[in-house]
């Protein structure tokens, strides 16, 4: 299986202009269910990087768009000329081919780099009743907290939660600056999911053989909380697999205050 992901010079490019756009808190904070994954990712230790498809969001990177014939056209009569070294004919006869057909196979490729792509998911709250609810096993599982001090998290983006209000050009924001695109795709999500603080890295595409799971270090996990409701056989799987750890985590379990409906913290 292909562990790494080689990048070609232009997708350095994108890369580096991304990376400055991170903007993570000291801390980030993933809910993890109840699961052999979960003891995985942290004996190993690892991280897996979410398809889009496999998200509880069915807009999860979707963005209306509008693709203008004529900008595609001239986008690619640049690029036979001064990348293919054909004349300037014979990139107008390329060019001109570009129909319904062409443009349709082009949204294909974009729906498979869409599916090829990957996040990393995060929150700034560890202390979210209803994240804990939605992502945490209803309480069962854990929350890994990783210091952003780190790759991968240090690559980390605060998520924009904002309904689209209208498709965005394409071709005009890749021509000013490709990476605007995570604005609107990777980094967005409905105005209804803020109360998640979410931060994302997002990761790929990814070749069909792709693991998609990225090795981390022990130390960038500085905090392990455990659910409200962990039973105890889990509880000791957690604690087992980070029992190599040359730097143990702070370990937190979490609690209930019937008094406020709010949960509360005890260190272990």
């Amino acid at each position: 299986m292909n562990g790494h992901l080689k990048l070609s010079e232009r997708e350095w490019e994108l890369f580096a202009r991304f990376v400055a756009k991170s903007n993570p808190p000291p801390i980030l904070h993933r809910y993890r269910r109840v699961s052999d994954w979960t003891i995985k990712e942290l004996a190993t230790p690892e991280v897996h990087v979410a398809g889009v498809d496999d998200m509880n969001d069915p807009f999860e990177y979707r963005v209306p768009l509008h693709i203008d014939v004529e900008k595609l056209r001239d986008a690619l009569r640049t690029y036979a000329q001064k990348q293919l070294g054909m004349s300037a004919a014979a990139a107008e006869a390329e060019a001109n081919v570009i129909g319904d057909i062409e443009l349709e196979f082009f949204r294909g490729k974009l729906e498979e780099l869409r599916a090829a792509s990957g996040l990393i998911c995060a929150t700034s709250d560890p202390r979210s009743n209803r994240i804990w609810a939605y992502y945490g096993d209803s309480h069962r599982g854990i929350c890994i907290s990783y210091s952003t001090a780190f790759a991968p998290f240090c690559f980390a983006r605060e998520v924009s939660y904002a309904d689209p209000s209208g498709p965005i050009d394409l071709m005009d924001t890749l021509d000013r600056d490709p990476s605007l695109l995570s604005n609107h795709v990777s980094c967005r999500k409905g105005a209804e999911w803020a109360f998640e603080q979410e931060y994302r890295i997002p990761v790929g595409p990814f070749p069909s053989d792709h693991t998609r799971l990225l090795p981390i270090s022990t130390d960038s996990i500085v905090e392990i909380r455990l659910g409200a409701k962990i039973k105890p056989d889990f509880k000791v799987r957690v604690l087992d697999a980070i029992n190599s750890y040359p730097a143990k985590p702070r370990i937190i379990q979490m609690g209930c205050d019937h008094q406020t409906f709010r949960l509360k913290e005890t260190a272990v």
